[in-house]
Order: structure tokens, then sequence, then C-alpha cells
């Protein structure tokens, strides 16, 4: 098998988990506990070698698969920003680092904001997995989990320099959406159309006025120690 991009999606948290690489190596992103089978079953069913289990940051509204991934591929490295604070063997990562699944390129963007730790992966520098940053027409909040309305600000601002034509792909979609790039959020993202206005986009992202994640209690804990159960 080739080059592989796979997005799976968890409809209760509305989380997109995805799975990529080749020559038969691959990586997971942002799994989700209830949905590790769904992946056991395609990297099975493909005769694929989990290399990687790689989070963009300690989520808030889901539990990682990363224990129950480890159980069954005991071999698979945990990757996650060098700025998390978690009590589990991982691969912290420096901005810009790359890990290789195969002969696919995985470049490490930190872009804080919705977390400190958050960070998006660059995929053959074309498409780009961005966690909570960027979203479909919208980004992450930024009022919790040591979150920053400027570092958010930065992120974005980071990410709208890369090619127009990057695919994106985020973390999460409540509407059904499944990929944009980076062109068509530049023209039609409302959190984006407001960079470089600073005290326009604080005023924006500070009158969302968000409640917490239902899960935010047991799944930043679970998350902390890898989803052990």
């Amino acid at each position: 098998m080739s080059f592989i991009f796979k997005q799976f999606k968890d409809e209760v948290s509305s989380t997109y988990t995805y799975l990529t690489g080749d020559k038969n190596e691959v990586a997971i992103i942002d799994s989700v506990r209830e949905n590790v089978d769904e992946y056991i079953q395609f990297i099975e069913k493909n005769n694929l070698i989990l290399k990687y289990i790689i989070e963009t940051h300690v989520h808030a509204d889901h539990i990682t698969g990363i224990y129950l991934l480890q159980k069954k591929y005991p071999a698979a490295i945990a990757v996650i920003s060098n700025k998390a604070e978690i009590q589990y063997k991982a691969k912290k990562m420096q901005d810009n680092e790359i890990i290789m699944v195969g002969n696919t390129s995985i470049k490490i963007i930190h872009t804080p904001g919705h977390t400190n730790d958050s960070m998006s992966l660059l995929i053959d520098e074309n498409r780009l997995c961005t966690g909570d940053c960027l979203f479909i027409g919208s980004c992450g909040r930024t009022d919790f989990q040591q979150g920053s309305n400027q570092d958010m600000f930065d992120s974005l601002t980071k990410i709208s320099k890369l090619s127009l034509d990057t695919l994106l792909y985020p973390g999460h979609d409540y509407n059904n959406r499944f990929v944009s790039n980076i062109r068509e959020e530049l023209i039609s993202n409302k959190v984006l159309k407001l960079l470089p206005d600073f005290s326009k986009f604080c005023a924006e992202l500070n009158s969302w006025n968000l409640p917490p994640p239902k899960k935010i209690k047991e799944s930043v804990p679970a998350n902390i120690i890898g989803g052990y159960l």
C-alpha cells in the first residue's frame, strides 16, 4: 500500500481522528478511546504497522486511545508537544521537528492558543491537521487549559502564511464538513478575516461565552496519563 490518509469521525464529540503514512507504516492522530476497535480493524485489514500515536494536545472533550492502542501495539510510540504536562512515556516534539512514517513526512508546527501545548501537523507539505487551533469557518476556544488569545492570534497568523493550496483537516467539525484549504479559510473564516486586527480578534473570541466541554472533568485527568483504564 502506498500513501494512506483516512479520516474517522467520533459522533459523540465530533472529533476527527486521522490515520496516515505509507510503506505499511502509519500514525494515528487524535485517537478516541471508544473508537479504538475501528482503528484496529482498519490496521489489521490492511496489514499496517502502527508506528506513532500522535496527540495534537491534551484534550478536554474525549479520552485518548493511547493506552488501548499501545496494549495492542506495544511498539507504537506516543507523540505530543514538548509543552505538554503529561505522566506517560511519549516522544516530546519541538517546533519544526519532523518525524517520518514510511516515506511520509510529518512536520510539527507549534500552534498554541487553544491550549499551551497545541500543535498542528503538516503532512508531506500539503495536508495540515490543525487539531483545535483552526477549524473550518472558525478556530478553537481559548478560555481554559492555559489558552491564550495572543497565542491563538499568533498561531493563526503562522498558519495563514502557508501555501494557499494546503489542505486543512480540523480536529473537530460540528456541521458535517470534512476538509477545506488555506485559501478558502482566508476568504470565508470569520476569525481569520479579523487578522491582523488583534482588538477585533479578541472581542470576537471573548464574546463566545461557551459552556465547558461535557467531559472535561474526566477527559483531562485521563489524558494526562494516556487514557489509562
